[in-house]
This record gives structure tokens, C-alpha cells and sequence, in this order.
């Protein structure tokens, strides 16, 4: 899916989920899509999580395509 379409489902997963957030240890985000360039962004995200957002993702996209992961302390989840 492109960046506009990851945002819309990411939404979407934040408001099916409702209050379920304020209890969770996890995070809903937005990763490019491309193995490679999912790695480049998962090592900045791992050097830096809080400078990381959906719209800084977009520079780590060579192809434009997205998922939307729900992060965790000790796994990552792909959100289809």
C-alpha cells in the first residue's frame, strides 16, 4: 500500500482498538514495506524510537510501499 493508504489503516487499527491502547505496552506504526528498506529504518528506529514517526519512514521508501506493524518490547507484528 502506498504511505496514504498505510495512514488510513493505521487509523483505522487505532480506532478499532479504542481505550485497548492506554493499557497496551505497544506501539501502532507505519514501516516501508521493502525487506531492505524496512532494515535501514528498523536499525534508525532502534538507535533513536522517539525521533522515529510514520512521516519520517517516508525517506527509507525506495518503491513507496508501506505496512503498518504494532510494535512491542520484544517482537514486532506486521498489521495486514
Amino acid at each position: 500500500m502506498d504511505f496514504n493508504q498505510a495512514l488510513k489503516h493505521k487509523k483505522e487499527i487505532l480506532q478499532s482498538l479504542g481505550e485497548l491502547r492506554d493499557f497496551s505496552d505497544s506501539e501502532i506504526m507505519i514501516f516501508p514495506f521493502k525487506a531492505e528498506d524496512f532494515q535501514r529504518y528498523m536499525d534508525e528506529y532502534r538507535k533513536n524510537p522517539k525521533k522515529c514517526n510514520d512521516q519520517s519512514c517516508i525517506k527509507f521508501s525506495t518503491d513507496n510501499k508501506y505496512m503498518v506493524y504494532r510494535i512491542c518490547e520484544d517482537q514486532l507484528l506486521n498489521c495486514r
